[in-house]
């Protein structure tokens, strides 16, 4: 990869990610970069939005696992919007050569398409890519279902996991649409809590927990906040400009 120097590094489940050097970060646990993206999110996802036209936000694309994944497990005769923001341009433009599972071989068509165009459109699946700064980006989108909250964790990346950040997602986010993260941190879910959200965790053993915030009620694990809140202060992650 040009640019920022990455590191490959192959996770359990056998697929590859990347370290960044920047952040001092792997794009994905060591869990498995697609079993991270199916179980984190895609499946929880399609398993409560159930419509013929869905709009996805990627929070960040990364390596487009999320992105891919959820164009290769479509639901039959549902179209898929993905919108996805990246910082890293160099990144997106060397995908094409990136060593993804065999099964992203059904769509090298589209990997193509996005890493040279940051775009691609067909009857059935809309991906467009924005490169610069997520948090401006977010300003243009509405009628999200979807948030693949998925960016480098509050430690280096606190910009998308503040407060303010958190309530323009809920300001584009529809009224069914649900948020998936890996993070479980305390700052996280009382940013989410405070904004009226419900929170649940995964039913599945396949992966360590995370968090799936939504207004609706969810059919996964409910995250009993009050109670903690009876152990711990609800803190939350605030913006420096603030």
């Amino acid at each position: 990869m040009q640019g920022e120097r990455l590191q490959k590094i192959q996770t359990n489940d056998g697929s590859f990610t990347l370290k960044s050097e920047k952040y001092n970060e792997c794009y994905h646990s060591s869990e498995g970069a697609v079993r991270e993206s199916l179980y984190k999110h895609i499946y929880p996802s399609f398993s409560v939005i159930k419509k013929k036209e869905i709009n996805i936000l990627d929070i960040c694309f990364g390596l487009g696992y999320n992105t891919f994944l959820s164009v290769l497990n479509r639901p039959k005769g549902v179209k898929l919007n993905l919108f996805s923001p990246e910082m890293d341009e160099s990144l997106v433009r060397n995908l094409k050569k990136f060593p993804y599972p065999e099964e992203f071989e059904k769509i090298r068509h589209i990997i193509k398409k996005v890493s040279k165009n940051f775009y691609y459109e067909d009857e059935w699946i809309k991906i467009e890519l924005f490169i610069g700064d997520a948090r401006e980006y977010i300003k243009k989108l509405k009628n999200i279902d979807i948030v693949y909250q998925d960016a480098f964790s509050p430690k280096v990346n606190k910009e998308l996991w503040t407060m303010e950040y958190f309530t323009q997602i809920k300001k584009i986010l529809n009224k069914n649409g649900i948020i998936t993260t890996y993070s479980v941190a305390t700052p996280v879910r009382c940013a989410l809590y405070k904004l009226g959200f419900k929170l649940y965790t995964h039913n599945t053993d396949k992966i360590r927990k995370g968090t799936i915030a939504s207004f609706a009620d969810l059919p996964f694990k409910k995250v009993d906040f009050e109670e903690k809140l009876r152990r711990v202060d609800c803190y939350y992650y605030k913006d420096e400009r603030v």
